[in-house]
């Protein structure tokens, strides 16, 4: 792989994760809305992503895998409908 390409794969990892960690974050904020166990499993899951980003990055598809995942999160979070400012707090 070069030089190039892997610094750009490596920046768009880089931008997958922060936006998985803004989710993680919010969804933190909103833990008292789910049971206990639905709250350790998303957050297992948002934590398994974080940390593999490197990998998931290398995927041929990922940029499509990212923007799914993403979504399936923000369903659960809402957090791309909320005013700007408001990524650790609901009320």
């Amino acid at each position: 792989m070069d030089m190039d390409k892997e610094h750009q794969q490596s920046s768009i990892a880089h931008f997958y994760r922060e936006e998985f960690v803004k989710h993680k974050l919010r969804l933190v904020s909103q833990k008292d809305f789910y049971s206990e166990k639905t709250f350790q499993e998303l957050d297992a899951a948002l934590d398994k992503i974080i940390a593999e980003m490197d990998h998931i990055s290398r995927l041929d598809d990922f940029s499509e895998l990212a923007s799914h995942l993403l979504a399936k999160i923000d369903f659960i979070t809402h957090l791309s409908v909320s005013p700007s400012g408001q990524n650790h707090r609901i009320h």
